[in-house]
């Protein structure tokens, strides 16, 4: 099992944006961003041996803004390459994709109709399901397996049967 993350690699567009900006600003430019897809465990490293990898999900200023289909792109690609019988990815999330500079300057719902193409495109394949978790808000707009859950309620029984019933779903 891996956890993996993602963020922005910078507020604004950082290089990315500036490199666009110099190139003239052409039309639609599509993603004007860096992407940040962090490790914090891969799959070949035991529980313990990840602990310090897992505690900089602690990190608040390493998570900035989001560009989800990229990052589920990318995680499904690190799950394809592993040898397994079954492959899952639980996406956990607080929000939609988002990306102040590719929103500024391409259609208003461009990352998140990446998002939907990369998730139909995987439920066409069928070799990674997805799933997600909703922190605070219902994910059904983008995935057809999801839970929203309330972390502030505290994780007992019933959510962890509930997170259960989600990767079971066919």
């Amino acid at each position: 099992m891996e956890v993996l993350g993602f963020s922005t690699g910078a507020w604004n567009g950082g290089r990315a944006r500036r490199d666009w900006q110099k190139a003239g600003q052409p039309e639609l430019p599509g993603r004007l961003n860096e992407r940040l897809h962090i490790v914090f465990k891969d799959g070949a490293k035991r529980w313990r041996h990840g602990r310090q990898g897992i505690a900089a999900l602690r990190k608040p200023d390493l998570f900035r803004e989001g560009i989800d289909g990229e990052a589920v792109d990318w995680a499904c690609q690190r799950l394809l390459a592993q040898a397994a019988r079954r492959r899952i990815l639980m996406v956990i999330s607080d929000g939609c994709p988002m990306d102040t500079a590719t929103h500024q300057v391409n259609d208003e719902h461009y990352l998140d109709q990446h998002l939907r193409q990369v998730l139909a495109a995987r439920e066409r394949a069928g070799d990674v399901r997805v799933c997600a978790l909703g922190v605070g808000l219902d994910l059904g707009v983008f995935y057809r397996r999801r839970l929203a859950v309330e972390l502030g309620e505290g994780v007992d029984e019933g959510l962890l049967l509930a997170v259960a019933g989600v990767l079971c779903q066919g």
